[in-house]
């Protein structure tokens, strides 16, 4: 098996490897080879330089333990910290690391409260407005609620200083629901959206997560939204909220909708539009970037789901596209070479249309 520790975040580090020395990590990739057969763990210890505000420059240790087993990497015990990446690009298995910020002194604290939102309603069902409140700070985002005498009902923090609430009756039971939406890591490492209610009836919290945000029907009725948003295309889901006594929460499909919001006008839009509607899990919008005549379902069949893509290079009318795919989230995906070809066919959406991809 062949390792290559990537310069990106640890330009300057000295690498050892089960207490090895590898080398210092500069312009040029650091690699090394282990055996494919039995059960080993690799230890990574890195010294990366930072630098405080006075200038000054230390080396940080730093360490993380990776296991392999009859040539294929384990996953780790704990939760990924996403600190360590490992891509696997042909025979090869990149190591990217994104150390631990070290602060200053000070520089990790906390700034004062700012107040962000003021929701009011009877919460407690007391017959009295009640007030709900969020904050930020430079760290995070801070709700509160207080009842009309002046109790806290529900303090909670978020690691989102930009969060939002809404005060609505969500679960149909004639008592005001208060709704927090907030972005936050996912199960793949990467940022996505949540939704907490905080049940005004019995003061329960329950979280679940794509939820953007809430809609109120002309009948007084309220949804609530998944969106969905690339520069070329908006898509919304509605969702309504059921619960049968004794049962989780369940959240029926209302509705869809989506909206072009800018024309692709060359090959890198089209192929950037293509992409990041298929990493929306959105294939009606990928099949409008599709060749008049192609056949989109054998098409869009050969490409596997993926979370992140960067365009190689664009010689017209041929394209390849590096795609990556999770092997496991948030600590170790799989990157994949596509070739793409183009054929100029313009209409409303886009300049050029994809005809074939390899």
């Amino acid at each position: 098996m062949e390792f290559v520790v990537m310069p990106d975040h640890l330009y300057g580090a000295s690498v050892r490897i089960n207490g090895k020395w590898l080398g210092a990590v500069e312009e040029r990739p650091l690699s090394f080879q282990v055996r494919a057969d039995g059960a080993f763990s690799l230890l990574f210890e890195l010294m990366p330089l930072a630098s405080d505000p006075a200038g000054d420059v230390t080396a940080v240790p730093f360490a993380r333990l990776v296991k392999v087993k009859q040539g294929k990497i384990v996953s780790p015990v704990v939760e990924a910290d996403g600190a360590l990446h490992l891509r696997k690009v042909g025979a090869e298995h990149h190591v990217h690391f994104v150390y631990p910020k070290i602060e200053a002194i000070g520089e990790g604290l906390e700034t004062l409260l700012m107040p962000l939102q003021t929701e009011t309603a009877d919460f407690d069902h007391d017959g009295r407005l009640d007030v709900a409140e969020s904050f930020a700070t430079n760290l995070r985002g801070h709700v509160r609620v207080r009842s009309a005498s002046g109790k806290i009902l529900l303090q909670e923090v978020y690691p989102d200083n930009a969060l939002h609430i809404e005060a609505a009756d969500l679960t149909k039971d004639g008592r005001p629901d208060l709704l927090i939406f907030w972005r936050g890591r996912g199960e793949e490492g990467i940022d996505e959206p949540y939704m907490q209610l905080w049940d005004g009836a019995d003061g329960a919290l329950s979280t679940h997560a794509g939820f953007t945000g809430i809609r109120r029907t002309g009948r007084g009725e309220v949804l609530v939204e998944k969106r969905e948003q690339s520069p070329f295309r908006q898509v919304v889901q509605l969702f309504r909220y059921q619960r049968t006594p004794g049962e989780s929460a369940q959240f029926q499909a209302v509705k869809r909708e989506a909206k072009m919001l800018q024309r692709a006008d060359d090959e890198a839009e089209t192929l950037e539009a293509f992409l990041l509607a298929w990493e929306m899990r959105d294939s009606e919008g990928a099949e409008l970037y599709l060749a008049k005549g192609s056949e989109s379902a054998v098409l869009l069949g050969s490409l596997s789901p993926f979370y992140g893509h960067e365009i190689e290079s664009i010689h017209s009318p041929r394209a390849t596209v590096s795609v990556y795919e999770w092997i496991d989230p948030g600590f170790y995906d799989l990157e994949k070479k596509i070739s793409f070809e183009l054929v100029r066919q313009p209409d409303q959406v886009s300049e050029w249309k994809i005809r074939a991809l390899t």
